[in-house]
């Protein structure tokens, strides 16, 4: 009989599987805490949550906690659970932190680079602290454009330190010259009286690149510009638009300069 039994529990265990974490409900929301470095709430993302569950209830969707109850992964479903006056369901994960939190959220592919980058910064990790600022003074310009700019390239093999890639993502970004980076920011954006769309990521990247090309004279380009003032158009890509500008660059030029090498 005991033998039976036995064997019975172990069928449904080997069903089930291992059980690891208990999923906890509480309706005090007060025991939970942040976690420094987390994205900012997503105000629009918390009322639609909170909207599914003035409809069809809490569902169990539990967050992550860990063993200081700050909280891993489900701020969203937190926040609107308060909104909605309601209960949460919770697991506890010992030893979960920041890079979990990371972790979680580039798996998830609900992170953009502004989350990660607005994440790392508070943490204090200067590179994101420059490139938050950087940004915000530059906000004509996409992120990733500014992050091109503060790299001072647009060849990521610039990335590789000894054995250790950086990644963006993962807080091991640096960037470069930063002051290089607004110097260009500045001057590309002289263009726009004869480019409207002078802080298109082609461009911009085209751009730097003749930057970093010793035969490239930004004030001489200028120059040409004011001569060819409705010239520059947009192109599909980086090869048409070095060809244009190479184009307006040798524009009434008796020795004629090859940017495109």
């Amino acid at each position: 009989m005991n033998n039976t039994l036995v064997k019975e529990t172990n069928q449904k265990e080997n069903i089930y599987g291992k059980k690891i974490n208990y999923v906890y409900k509480t309706n005090n929301l007060t025991i939970f805490n942040n976690i420094d470095g987390n994205r900012i709430l997503n105000v629009k993302h918390v009322k639609r949550i909170c909207d599914s569950i003035s409809v069809y209830g809490m569902k169990c969707n539990p967050i992550l906690v860990n063993e200081n109850m700050q909280v891993i992964d489900g701020q969203h479903r937190l926040q609107a659970a308060k909104n909605c006056k309601t209960f949460i369901y919770y697991i506890v994960i010992q030893g979960y932190n920041l890079n979990e939190v990371h972790t979680l959220n580039l798996n998830q592919k609900n992170w953009t680079k502004k989350d990660f980058m607005n994440g790392y910064a508070k943490t204090g990790i200067n590179s994101y602290v420059k490139l938050k600022r950087f940004f915000k003074n530059n906000n004509d310009y996409t992120l990733s454009v500014c992050i091109a700019f503060c790299n001072n390239t647009t060849d990521n093999t610039h990335n590789r330190l000894g054995e250790n890639l950086e990644v963006f993502e993962n807080g091991t970004w640096i960037g470069r010259d930063f002051e290089i980076a607004q110097d260009w920011a500045n001057k590309i954006r002289m263009i726009k009286p004869y480019y409207i769309n002078y802080n298109r990521s082609g461009f911009v990247a085209t751009m730097i690149s003749l930057f970093n090309n010793e035969k490239f004279d930004f004030n001489e380009f200028i120059h040409k510009l004011t001569l060819q003032p409705i010239a520059l158009v947009d192109c599909s890509n980086r090869t048409q638009y070095k060809t244009l500008i190479e184009d307006i660059y040798n524009y009434r030029s008796r020795k004629k300069v090859s940017l495109r090498y």
